[in-house]
């Protein structure tokens, strides 16, 4: 997955509802990983519930993801493969 610079609620569900569904998982599979009911799930991906930030920690490690803070307009690029190695 590419990194994603999100700045507002909205994006950040549309980005995890994304991964869910590129993972292959249901609302159900996600809450379970998460420790969430299914329906805590879906109001959350369509915006009718605002969670906790510790809900919102708690998907985001599910869904294998981690979150990155950065100052506004220096997000560093991804190393190149020369980098790398």
């Amino acid at each position: 997955m590419q990194t994603q610079i999100l700045r507002d609620a909205t994006s950040l569900t549309q980005a995890l509802r994304s991964r869910r569904r590129a993972l292959g998982l249901t609302q159900e599979e996600l809450g379970q990983r998460a420790g969430l009911a299914a329906k805590h799930v879906s109001r959350i991906e369509n915006g009718t519930h605002e969670p906790k930030v510790s809900t919102l920690f708690a998907l985001i490690s599910a869904l294998g993801l981690d979150l990155v803070l950065g100052e506004a307009g220096k997000v560093a690029p991804a190393p190149s493969i020369t980098d790398i190695f």
